[in-house]
């Protein structure tokens, strides 16, 4: 039953399949690791995920070769995988930001009408 009363209600949080729209932005900005991405994210955007969550998505991207990786020893520290957008990595980030322009255009005639209704 509680599926049925949840049934037409938003999300909660940020869809999942949205992640890898910002996962592609963030690497186009700069090579990160797993911990500054979750950081940046988070702190940016507020936006929070699970560490499993984000190492399969960049695991599945990186199998796509959306994006690479490469071990980067530091001498203050263990080896972290650090990852970067590749050439087709920026042709899906491209993409991403058509579909989501157009998604937000479709929000911003949803939210027209919608004050139009209440008078706000």
């Amino acid at each position: 039953m509680k599926a049925i009363a949840e049934h037409g209600l938003p999300p909660r949080a940020t869809p999942k399949n949205f992640l890898v729209a910002w996962l592609l932005v963030l690497l186009r900005r700069s090579h990160l690791h797993g911990y500054e991405i979750m950081k940046e994210l988070r702190d940016e955007f507020g936006i929070t995920c699970d560490h499993g969550a984000l190492y399969r998505t960049l695991h599945a991207l990186e199998a796509g070769a959306l994006i690479r990786s490469h071990w980067d020893a530091d001498d203050l520290g263990p080896a972290r995988r650090v990852y970067e957008l590749t050439e087709a990595g920026n042709d899906a980030l491209t993409a991403w930001s058509d579909a989501l322009g157009a998604y937000r255009a479709s929000l911003e005639k949803f939210f027209h009408l919608y004050h139009g209704l209440t008078g706000e």
